[in-house]
């Protein structure tokens, strides 16, 4: 939405997931405590090396997610981290009225935060209006460097979320965990209308992006597919709907100029 993207999510999910296990032990609450304020700390490294270097979002995330990934990998070991703690994870996932689980819940919690955040405060006015035209945005008073630094500590924050809930459920983590969900963030997103260029989207949009991809995985896999077809359905899907989407991108544009041209 503010026009950028954040590579390293996938990564941090893992790496949040390894550090919730291995610090947390049995107190898995102090673990996800540590693992979510190291995921701060990479969210707000992530935006001061893009805002003050001035380097492409795309550059300075993939360095990350390449450090992050070989820190998971120091951290895993090679190994399978677990825990006994089983009751954390059944906490989590129990039934809630028949349909609702602790972490849905807060799935839903999240998309609502957001909704709210963009709907009824200037800064989510100034996440669409940065994602829109940087600098149209800059000229009328936005600080551009405050909204960018809260979109990569978001990002960084809920896949950090992420990892803490999916190892805390599968009492299990690994440094390839979080290695298919940067595909699915995308597809998500994607699918949901955010633009690629920014300033379009909204949360509920992304969250019915969320829905398709959940039904079309769960689909196949009672079907029998393998984890490859399902990956690789995913990126069909991703890559058709970028199509779609840079052609709608060149038919906006084409209506702006004429509408433009009209008026001069």
């Amino acid at each position: 939405l503010v026009g950028e993207f954040d590579l390293s999510v996938g990564s941090m999910v893992a790496v949040a997931g390894l550090i919730t296990l291995k610090v947390g032990g049995d107190d898995l609450v102090t673990g996800a405590l540590v693992a979510m304020a190291f995921a701060f700390v990479v969210g707000t490294l992530n935006a001061l090396v893009f805002v003050w270097l001035r380097l492409s979002s795309l550059v300075v995330t993939v360095g990350t997610m390449i450090a992050l990934s070989g820190f998971a990998y120091w951290l895993a070991g090679g190994k399978i981290i677990s825990t006994d703690n089983f009751d954390a994870g059944a906490l989590w996932d129990d039934s809630i009225l028949g349909i609702f689980s602790a972490r849905s819940l807060l799935t839903i919690l999240a998309f609502i935060v957001m909704a709210g955040i963009l709907k009824f405060t200037r800064l989510g006015r100034d996440m669409v209006a940065t994602g829109s035209s940087t600098q149209a945005a800059r000229a009328c008073g936005v600080s551009i460097g405050k909204v960018q630094l809260f979109a990569f500590v978001l990002s960084s924050l809920c896949a950090g979320l992420a990892g803490v809930l999916l190892s805390i459920s599968l009492a299990t983590a690994s440094a390839t965990m979080g290695s298919n969900l940067l595909l699915q963030a995308v597809s998500a997103a994607i699918i949901g209308g955010v633009a690629l260029a920014g300033g379009i989207g909204k949360p509920s949009g992304v969250l019915f992006g969320v829905l398709i991809l959940t039904i079309l995985n769960n689909g196949l896999s009672l079907l029998g597919a393998s984890s490859a077809a399902i990956l690789l359905t995913n990126g069909l899907l991703l890559l058709v709907v970028v199509v779609i989407d840079g052609k709608s991108g060149e038919l906006l544009q084409i209506v702006r100029s004429k509408g433009l041209t009209r008026q001069a």
